[in-house]
């Protein structure tokens, strides 16, 4: 139940009532109680708890965000859902398929599973606060799953990997050399990482590898491979050096490199 705790279920503007407190029962049914509402507007609160049915305290607990990033700002890991495919979001991983890893993550990670309005999901625009993202496999006739359904689909799946993974360490603990389950590493905060992804961008614009009228395309992926690989504070201070230093070198430094390199001193 520990690593259940580290999940938090985010709905980006939603417009339904029912559907926040259908997503608020399905939630309770598979153990999980973080849910987090973003911009929900004004919504009839009758209708919530109608649905919401037994998960009353879920739906009372939830907390309410003015933006994705805030909402988001205590999570080390973002994680995007998806139905749409093409471009960046070709990317996205079938839930199954990372469902185990996403509960190793959880070990000492608190992650965000982060659900897109009802009508158009999540826009590029959010996708960028996300370094994963995740798609439920549906029938290609009609993808779109309704918001709640989702939320379920997602839980159930979690829930699923995080017993399995207990009955493993059970089970292993069992056999004679056992030395413990192995525990994914900490990675920084997505608010902490998405500064240093400004600057790397910025960066990549001034030395020419990436167009500035649309950088979205390279940057996406950049954030995915990062965000798939994790980062400690250490390491996004290391990514904020280079990226610095590509500005400086791009907007002139290479005459003092290169003066210094022919006068036989040190660079840094």
């Amino acid at each position: 139940m520990a690593a259940r705790e580290k999940f938090a279920f985010v709905l980006f503007r939603p417009q339904s009532a029912g559907n926040i407190g259908a997503a608020a029962r399905a939630l309770k049914n598979m153990g999980f109680d973080d849910l987090r509402l973003v911009a929900p507007g004004t919504l009839n609160s009758r209708d919530a708890a109608a649905l919401a049915v037994h998960a009353d305290d879920v739906l009372a607990r939830a907390t309410v965000y003015p933006d994705l990033a805030a909402a988001i700002a205590d999570c080390s890991v973002a994680v995007g859902t998806t139905s749409r495919r093409g471009g960046y979001r070709s990317r996205a991983n079938p839930l199954r398929a990372v469902a185990a890893e996403l509960d190793a993550l959880a070990g000492s990670n608190k992650i965000a599973i982060v659900f897109g309005r009802e009508d158009r999901g999540l826009t590029n625009r959010e996708l960028k606060l996300c370094n994963r993202l995740i798609t439920i496999p549906t029938a290609p006739e009609y993808p779109s799953l309704n918001l709640a359904q989702a939320v379920a689909v997602v839980a159930y799946e979690l829930m699923m990997a995080a017993d399995e993974s207990a009955a493993a360490e059970i089970e292993a603990a069992r056999t004679p050399h056992f030395a413990g389950a192995a525990r994914a590493p900490h990675f920084v905060a997505a608010a902490i990482s998405d500064p240093m992804l400004a600057r790397m961008e910025e960066a990549l614009v001034s030395i020419g590898f990436i167009p500035d009228d649309n950088p979205d395309h390279i940057m996406f992926a950049i954030r995915e491979i990062l965000g798939r690989s994790g980062l400690t504070a250490r390491e996004v201070e290391i990514l904020n050096g280079m990226a610095r230093q590509m500005r400086w070198v791009a907007e002139g430094g290479h005459r003092t490199l290169a003066e210094k390199r022919r006068a036989g001193k040190k660079l840094r």
